[in-house]
């Protein structure tokens, strides 16, 4: 299959080239290729598959069980459905991202156990996107507002009972740089082949430098879970901008974190050392006002964005294609540097080599959008599975 007239994003670029794919990946990138079949893109804009590596759901589903929503699934058809989605709005790869809840129970961490045991079952026999490595948010937090009685030590052994024993996929782990203990857990993680997180901390720069000289090389979505800057403190933020071991995620909608702060990032880490998420949650799509859900959760929702009654800004509501148009049109980024943060920086941040790039050898995962990220067309492993109506 050739797909032929497309702006085609390679290397932080739109290019007019044409791109020939088949189930084993793609296979030719050049002008005028012919001898295959053909879809016309009209002049709009080929992407790689997105890598949304901070997802905890979407559309009243979640990758950590919900009862929120009442009859929707038990856990098993909820991550199935969040996969078969996820395509319509140009993830192609999720990192299914799992958190302790702060409801008063005492099997917080068995609760994310028994998530990645139903995702490792659906990841079998799945559609749509598929959830290649877990991403476990921060079960050892420090900053004083996430801390709850039933936060326990960080140990090997309960790292081991969350993962089930079996690290083969997990991509990415939280731990503040500060929590007791932090440094030894994080050579623990990186003796599995796992990226140890920041986040949701207070750590002084120092801190933040020590965990980097272990091994920590990712930044759970920058300035929010991080103790404010201030001129007079040393602190996580600070941290994370100054050093370059640490890869930034960073959410784009122009609220969550404001878009200055999105540029001072850029120009302080660089573009490649910054990557989009969406931190997509289940509570997205709510209706305006106060919506009280099943299991008694309260949610505020003004002006497209959740709030909890005390204050407290809940995580992503705008599904990927939504926050890239907010990055290009709010954050004032240009489609550059969109397609780098969204398309390309993902893989390149989390060193998969095999998807997140139009490259020959790369998986056949693409994504056809107009000029305002609407999906018109998503190709997983060289197969049309979503198209617009």
């Amino acid at each position: 299959m050739i797909i032929r007239n497309a702006k085609v994003f390679i290397d932080g670029q739109f290019r007019d080239t044409d791109v020939r794919y088949d189930s084993s990946g793609i296979l030719e990138i050049g002008k005028d290729l012919a001898g295959d079949e053909v879809i016309d893109a009209k002049g709009n804009y080929l992407y790689a598959g997105m890598v949304d590596a901070h997802c905890h759901g979407g559309f009243k589903r979640a990758f950590n069980f919900t009862n929120a929503f009442g009859d929707i699934g038990n856990h098993e058809e909820q991550v199935r459905y969040l996969l078969k989605k996820l395509p319509s709005t140009g993830v192609t790869t999720v990192y299914p991202t799992l958190a302790i809840k702060n409801h008063p129970i005492n099997e917080i961490y068995e609760d994310m156990r028994d998530s990645v045991r139903t995702i490792r079952k659906v990841h079998k026999d799945y559609e749509g996107a598929e959830p290649l490595k877990f991403h476990f948010e921060h079960p050892f937090p420090t900053l004083d507002r996430y801390l709850h009685e039933y936060i326990r030590p960080a140990t090997p052994e309960r790292a081991d009972m969350i993962v089930d024993r079996d690290y083969s996929d997990v991509g990415i782990f939280g731990i503040a740089p500060d929590y007791e203990n932090a440094i030894e857990f994080i050579d623990y993680l990186v003796s599995k082949r796992v990226d140890p997180e920041d986040g949701y901390t207070k750590a002084t720069v120092a801190q933040t430098r020590e965990a980097a000289d272990h091994g920590m090389n990712q930044a759970s979505h920058l300035f929010n879970g991080y103790q404010p800057m201030h001129h007079r403190i040393s602190g996580p933020a600070e941290g994370v901008l100054l050093e370059d071991r640490i890869f930034a995620q960073l959410t784009m909608d122009g609220y969550h974190v404001n878009p200055d702060w999105i540029k001072l990032t850029l120009r302080i880490k660089g573009m490649d050392r910054c990557y989009g998420i969406t931190d997509l949650s289940e509570f997205s799509g709510l209706p305006e006002g106060r919506n009280v859900l099943d299991d008694g959760t309260v949610i505020e929702t003004h002006d497209g964005y959740n709030w909890r009654p005390d204050g407290h800004l809940l995580s992503g509501n705008m599904v990927a294609n939504e926050i890239m148009k907010c990055a290009r049109d709010i954050v004032g980024l240009s489609m550059e540097e969109v397609g780098s943060l969204y398309f390309e920086n993902p893989a390149k941040c989390l060193r998969l080599n095999d998807r997140g790039k139009i490259e020959v050898g790369r998986k056949s995962d693409l994504v056809i959008m107009d000029q305002d990220y609407k999906v018109l067309k998503t190709i997983i492993n060289g197969e049309v599975y979503y198209e617009a109506d």
